[in-house]
């Protein structure tokens, strides 16, 4: 499991308990250089390290599946581009920072390296932090003054860390016709700092045969601690089963029907 940009695996603290009480194990690594308390490094490192993460983790399992949340899930697609991975999940996917909320200027930071003194700027993390739910976000507020870090992210992120995040986006978006994993994308409509229209674009261009898309309507940007991290966290778990069942000559889990929220209200209603 990866993390966003700067910040730590706190991120799936619920999500990742949740997936193991699906049966799956979980290893959410530290990136060096990508991870919040570390200095910024050069964005085809990090990429370095997951590939190293997965060969390790291919030594001890039979099947390996990646997810990724934000900045996370790009470089969980720049992984799945340069290694075979048996299923891929990509939540809120970050290819270009176009949400309600991201600055007016935020168009310029492309160019950021080559003004003076950019390299001081660092963008501040402000509310609504990722999160819609109000009494969630009112707890990540109180973290990132207490922590400078919670389950939203980290409160500040350099302009290196910018850059290189860029430039893994630019990679990113270059070779993703070379993803053929299966793929599921999960990202909410009303997103302040990714689009929707960003995870989008990917799912029409991946080369996977199998690939899904699930659209969240009561969630911001952090949709694993957001209103809809149940959804998230059981959609996931489903997928990932149905994937690893397929790359396994004997299947390993009983994978459940899909049943949407209102649905089962549906149905609880006439029992």
């Amino acid at each position: 499991m990866l993390h966003g940009l700067g910040s730590s695996s706190v991120e799936f603290a619920i999500m990742a308990k949740e997936l193991n009480q699906h049966g799956l194990s979980v290893y959410a690594p530290n990136i060096k250089g990508y991870c919040f308390g570390t200095p910024a490094e050069p964005w085809n490192d990090w990429i370095a390290q997951t590939q190293q993460h997965l060969w390790n983790l291919r030594e001890h399992y039979q099947s390996v599946s990646v997810v990724g949340v934000s900045m996370g899930a790009t470089l969980a697609m720049a992984l799945a581009q340069r290694e075979s991975v048996d299923a891929l999940v990509l939540l809120s996917t970050a290819l270009s920072y176009d949400g309600w909320a991201m600055p007016w200027y935020r168009f310029l930071l492309k160019w950021a390296p080559w003004f003076p003194f950019a390299g001081r700027y660092t963008y501040v993390e402000a509310e609504p932090f990722g999160v819609k739910n109000e009494e969630i976000r009112a707890m990540v507020k109180r973290a990132m003054k207490a922590n400078h870090i919670s389950e939203s992210g980290s409160e500040i992120l350099t302009m290196h860390y910018i850059t290189e995040g860029s430039k893994l986006i630019k990679d990113a978006i270059k070779r993703v016709a070379d993803i053929d994993a299966p793929v599921l994308f999960v990202h909410a409509v009303d997103d302040e700092t990714v689009h929707v229209r960003n995870a989008e674009w990917a799912y029409r261009r991946v080369s996977s045969s199998q690939k899904d898309f699930i659209y969240l309507g009561d969630s911001y940007h952090m949709i694993t601690v957001d209103n809809e991290r149940e959804t998230v966290s059981s959609e996931t778990a489903r997928f990932l089963k149905k994937a690893i069942n397929e790359s396994l000559a004997i299947p390993a889990f009983e994978v459940p029907k899909v049943l949407s929220g209102e649905l089962r209200r549906a149905l609880r209603k006439r029992s």
